[in-house]
């Protein structure tokens, strides 16, 4: 596959793109080496884009760099994954809570925007898009909660996260249109007035997945 430029767009975020989706669909298992000389071959490009793109894809968690050893596909474990998820469903409460409580003007509207995205995303069965609008929809109530410790906890708690939400979205739930219907009612909650429904069921929204592999989370 070579990558064609486009107008006003750079080489590096075409690779960026192209990478990203291999991972996030599995076509790039966790543990693989990604190779710069190898990829820039696939892609019909140098090495400098491919080298850029991989260091973005290493900010967002995607992908793990060590000097001398090369850069390799991230393989968040179970654990770890689970010990985010922990302290995610707290924050994920509070945010809500809060956002409830405040009821910022247009959120609603945006909201419903990153349903609408998630939703066509799943119709075209596209698990990258799908993680994308997901992660859009939680960093925006998480940054509509008026707290700014928050809101830039969100960049670390998202990089710690996506590659195994990735991962989980696919193997977890049956088809992705059921992760949309996952967030309606969220939307609904925050729409309902009352904090402390919403900040649960923005909890229970986080917790689920541990369920769905037979392992919850305890209180």
């Amino acid at each position: 596959m070579t990558v064609e430029p486009v107008l006003g767009g750079r080489l590096s975020d075409q690779v960026y793109d192209l990478v990203r989706a291999s991972i996030t669909a599995g076509e790039l298992v966790p543990g693989a080496r990604l190779v710069e000389l190898e990829l820039a071959r696939r892609y019909g490009v140098s090495q400098a884009p491919v080298r850029d793109a991989l260091r973005r894809l290493a900010a967002d968690g995607l992908v793990l760099q060590f000097p001398r050893r090369g850069s390799y596909v991230a393989d968040i474990s179970e654990e770890d994954a689970r010990q985010a998820y922990r302290v995610r469903a707290v924050l994920e409460q509070f945010a809500a809570t809060e956002v409830c409580r405040l009821a910022p003007a247009g959120l609603v509207e945006v909201l419903h925007g990153d349903v609408a995205a998630m939703r066509e995303a799943a119709g075209r069965d596209d698990v990258a898009g799908v993680v994308d609008s997901d992660v859009s929809f939680h960093r925006h109530v998480w940054e509509a909660a008026g707290n700014g410790l928050l809101a830039r906890m969100w960049t670390v708690t998202e990089a710690s996260l996506r590659s195994f939400t990735a991962v989980s979205n696919k193997v977890y739930f049956g088809r992705l249109e059921e992760i949309v219907e996952h967030h309606t009612p969220l939307v609904a909650a925050l729409q309902g007035g009352v904090p402390e429904v919403a900040g649960i069921l923005f909890r229970e929204h986080v917790l689920d997945i541990w369920e769905r592999i037979g392992t919850p989370i305890a209180d």
